[in-house]
């Protein structure tokens, strides 16, 4: 049996010690703790002053053109590794592999003027948080970092995982027979983003104040090894979507 298990934590609006916010619940062997990536973000003072923003020339055109905020405009050019579009309101950007509206760069949850940033070392971080449970409290944990995101054609946001440790984050299912003896050509198990969509369905999107939750009884393969975001993304140029998206043009 598989159980989600909320941890609710007091709102936080400055830099502190991620490891000794989560202490206090009665974690076990096994557990996987999914994090919500901006309360990260906020634990390493990941945010910004909009106010403080230096708009380039390149960000003044890209705002005009897709009617946004020219400072936000700035940062996700800054925090992009390539932008794929832009739509009113947003620019579709891919960073480490990854693509969101606005490079994930969020004005929600954080104070008026400010903006939140993804963690700048998102696996280095889930790595340290597993190495700490196992150091401090003597236990095996997962670790996933998490954020919300839209789906292609879906209404609503699900999660995905942009970071994890302690576990295969992809499981290869390729070769294996279906129900009806089929072999599996092409299927990839996301494990990590399951788990992200698990824990982000508990942690909600508003004033809840449930940044993590412990999901309990899953199974996944343990691994030792450390991973990075290649291990969990396919090239923006073979992507299904993005390659049939180009073809209609």
């Amino acid at each position: 049996m598989i159980e989600i298990l909320p941890i609710s934590i007091e709102v936080k609006k400055q830099r502190f010690d991620l490891f000794k916010s989560l202490r206090g619940f009665d974690y076990k062997n096994d557990d996987i703790i999914i994090l919500s990536s901006k309360f990260v973000s906020m634990s390493e003072g990941a945010v910004v002053e909009l106010g403080k923003i230096r708009a380039s020339k390149k960000a003044r055109s890209l705002a005009a053109k897709w009617h946004m905020n020219v400072k936000m405009a700035e940062l996700v050019l800054r925090e992009s590794d390539y932008i794929v579009k832009g739509v009113p309101g947003f620019l579709l950007a891919i960073r480490n592999g990854m693509i969101a509206p606005n490079a994930g760069i969020d004005r929600s949850n954080v104070p008026r003027g400010y903006a939140i940033l993804y963690p700048r070392n998102p696996f280095g971080t889930a790595e340290e948080l597993k190495q700490k449970f196992r150091s401090e409290l003597g236990i095996r944990v997962g670790i996933v970092l998490a954020d919300s995101r839209l789906m292609p054609t879906r209404i609503g946001t699900t999660g995905v995982a942009i970071a994890c440790a302690g576990f295969q984050p992809v499981e290869d299912l390729r070769g294996r027979p279906d129900l009806f003896g089929n072999i599996l050509k092409v299927t990839f198990k996301a494990v990590a983003d399951g788990l992200a969509t698990m824990g982000v369905a508990v942690m909600g999107e508003s004033n809840e104040s449930t940044p993590a939750t412990v999901v309990r009884g899953a199974r996944v393969i343990w691994s030792d090894e450390k991973f990075a975001w290649k291990d969990m993304a396919v090239p923006h140029d073979q992507d299904i979507y993005l390659r049939g998206v180009r073809s209609l043009r």
